[in-house]
């Protein structure tokens, strides 16, 4: 059904692209946002289109960089079916396409539950929660990733209520974070109902054990979460407490001795009347201990003399012979800058520019992603060579220098390569609007 959709246009504005994703009553299609690539979701209205406008309206107040952000929402109609929809900013995969093919690592599953945590912090600001019903979870496939950013989906959530309890349904989130970081890193959804002694715990990294079991117990705050996910950086919150009144009482006897500073001064004065010999004779252990250190000063003066004139006495090697004097004062130069250049490290992943004069053939490239910045297109493509090496990611820039920057797999080739190369991607779980094109010029 929401294939048919495709190709259509919601209020003469936007134009439904690929679908997605869809999901019961709701569908997820590519658009554009003022020419921005963007995502719009249509659900399919039950007669319930206030209630569903009026959580979208809630959803677009919230802003933080790990929550989707709503740009626009309202009612329509297509092909006589009532819908309600919502743009959003684009992303461009999700969570649960992810877990079908690995488990996450530890610190990747860390970065999920961070930010995870702090879109949860944001959209309970105005009440509004993921988790209906006791027994959900937070699904994998509402996270989504833009770039290198983790974003919760804004489209579903359920708000409160004023006069509703709001603890209970917050507690709820808790506990389906605790789920989410489960099948992070198992790639099974925990059994219901959730139990905090589960022995399926002990199996987890050491790290995660604690965070699970105490989000599952029903008791725990996004706060109390957030600190179980920094343990190094939790002790510091206590620390500085301590340390005003350390301080205080290491001042007060500073204060309480300082009359005593007086008579130092006061003898001091009268020291000046005294010989110069009886006030600054030093011990005998004392004097030859300096007359030592003098004696050393010398030694390593002394030295380091001698190596600056040994340093100086090959530069007067190089020097070009008399005749050659006029091209002393550029030619070495130039030599030496062309040398110190080679051992500058290339970045990890080099960006290839376009040929300057190639033929029809043989310059077919697999993109993948397209970036504006140069960090992330070739961070994106080391993420690609760690998950999949055998696609040989790359980034390639059309202009030859400056964006858009584009994340190209395997190198240059025919087309009916290009095309088996794009296919294997795909399979392999990249976007499936991975493209291949020729860049020929």
């Amino acid at each position: 059904m929401w294939s048919d959709f495709e190709s259509d246009v919601v209020e003469g504005r936007y134009s439904l692209g690929k679908l997605v994703r869809s999901e019961g009553r709701c569908g997820w299609f590519e658009t554009k946002f003022d020419e921005q690539p963007a995502v719009i979701s249509l659900t399919e209205s039950l007669n319930d289109e206030a209630a569903l406008l009026e959580r979208l309206r809630a959803a677009e107040k919230v802003k933080d960089r790990n929550v989707a952000a709503i740009l626009e929402a309202g009612t329509t109609s297509l092909r006589e079916t009532p819908l309600v929809y919502a743009v959003m900013e684009f992303t461009e995969e999700n969570l649960d396409d992810v877990l079908r093919t690995r488990a996450l690592t530890a610190e990747e599953t860390k970065e999920v539950a961070e930010s995870v945590v702090g879109a949860l912090v944001a959209i309970h600001k105005e009440r509004l929660v993921c988790v209906r019903h006791e027994g959900e979870r937070i699904e994998a496939a509402s996270v989504l990733a833009a770039g290198d950013t983790v974003k919760l989906r804004s489209d579903h959530l359920l708000l409160i209520a004023p006069d509703a309890a709001f603890t209970q349904h917050a507690a709820r989130d808790v506990q389906g974070l605790g789920s989410l970081i489960y099948q992070c890193l198992t790639q099974r959804v925990p059994r219901q109902p959730l139990d905090a002694s589960d022995s399926s715990l002990q199996q987890l990294p050491r790290t995660f054990v604690q965070v699970v079991r105490r989000a599952w117990s029903g008791l725990a705050t996004l706060d109390e979460i957030a600190a179980l996910l920094r343990p190094a950086v939790a002790p510091a919150t206590s620390a500085p407490p301590v340390r005003p009144a350390t301080t205080e009482k290491q001042e007060k006897p500073v204060v309480a001795t300082a009359p005593v500073a007086k008579p130092v001064v006061k003898t001091e004065a009268v020291l000046e009347d005294e010989p110069l010999p009886a006030r600054r004779s030093l011990p005998k252990s004392t004097a030859w201990i300096v007359g030592g250190f003098v004696v050393l000063l010398l030694i390593v003066a002394f030295v380091v003399h001698g190596m600056m004139h040994s340093s100086e006495a090959p530069r007067q090697i190089v020097v070009a012979p008399p005749d050659a004097a006029p091209l002393a004062s550029s030619t070495p130069e130039k030599t030496v800058t062309k040398k110190a250049a080679v051992p500058t490290p290339a970045p990890a992943v080099p960006v290839a520019a376009a040929p300057a004069a190639a033929s029809t053939t043989g310059n077919w490239r697999v993109v993948a992603y397209t970036y504006n910045h140069q960090d992330q297109a070739e961070h994106k493509a080391k993420t690609i060579n760690d998950k999949h090496s055998d696609l040989q990611a790359g980034v390639f820039s059309p202009k030859g220098n400056g964006a858009p920057y584009l994340v190209t797999l395997g190198s240059p080739m025919e087309k009916e390569d290009a095309f088996r190369l794009r296919s294997k991607a795909v399979h392999e779980g990249l976007p499936g609007d991975t493209f291949a094109r020729n860049y020929s010029h």
